[in-house]
């Protein structure tokens, strides 16, 4: 009895292992050519290999605030509004400005807080330190290179570019006399540089992240004194923002 048994077992795999080796999706590469075209067809979707968002001839205004904390003496959250112009989906024109002269907007550093403690009312910081920022305003030509997708959670489709750009701007500052004996606000222009990556919530808003680094002329003091190169200062700052495409 189990003689028949193993005797049918192995006709029933032999038969099942023929019918298998016979069936054309197996047989002469029949399941390669299968998933080639089950691939070629998902790599021609239009939402995989196009643009969904355009942004030729469109104009933006956006908010933006965020974070300047590469001075020795101060770190500022500045506040500030922009507005751009698309001459393609890849350059644009953006003029924006920012305002950070408020007790809530700028903030002693640990530096800062130190020396007011050691020197109390002999401490001014307006004579004491070099520049405070006030505000900004500049001009940039920005260029969007790079636009793709990415899938969060499997779910929806997160459209995204990256972008780099330079401009030329002006800072008001409170700066230091050289003699330190006085301070005044003055006003010094700045070359932008910019980098940012840029999602989109749907075919009008935008969510921006952004950096900026901005080279200016800063106070002259004992130790840069005549020197042009020795005076230069990059501060640099990250910012968060939202744009509206109209």
């Amino acid at each position: 009895m189990k003689t028949c048994f193993r005797t049918l077992s192995l006709a029933t795999v032999l038969t099942a292992a023929l019918v298998l080796l016979a069936s054309p999706a197996y047989a002469d590469g029949g399941l390669d050519e299968e998933l080639e075209q089950y691939w070629a067809t998902e790599r021609d979707m239009d939402v995989l290999q196009y643009r969904m968002y355009q942004r030729e001839g469109r104009i933006s205004a956006g908010l933006f605030t965020g974070l300047l904390s590469s001075e020795p003496n101060f770190y500022y959250f500045p506040v500030g509004l922009r507005g751009g112009y698309h001459l393609s989906n890849y350059f644009g024109v953006e003029v924006g400005g920012a305002f950070m002269d408020a007790g809530f907007l700028t903030h002693d550093t640990e530096l800062t807080e130190f020396l007011r403690e050691r020197r109390l009312d002999a401490f001014d910081p307006a004579m004491d330190f070099t520049d405070r920022f006030l505000w900004r305003a500049n001009a940039i030509a920005l260029w969007s290179p790079f636009y793709g997708k990415l899938a969060l959670l499997q779910r929806k489709l997160a459209h995204f570019d990256l972008n780099m750009g330079a401009g030329l701007g002006a800072v008001g500052v409170e700066r230091p006399a050289p003699d330190r004996n006085s301070s005044s606000n003055t006003i010094t222009p700045e070359v932008v540089f910019a980098a940012g990556a840029h999602f989109y919530v749907d075919r009008n808003i935008v969510i921006r992240l952004d950096g900026r680094g901005y080279l200016y002329r800063g106070a002259e003091v004992p130790t840069n004194a005549g020197s042009f190169v020795q005076q230069l200062n990059f501060p640099m700052e990250f910012l968060l923002g939202a744009s509206y495409l109209f």
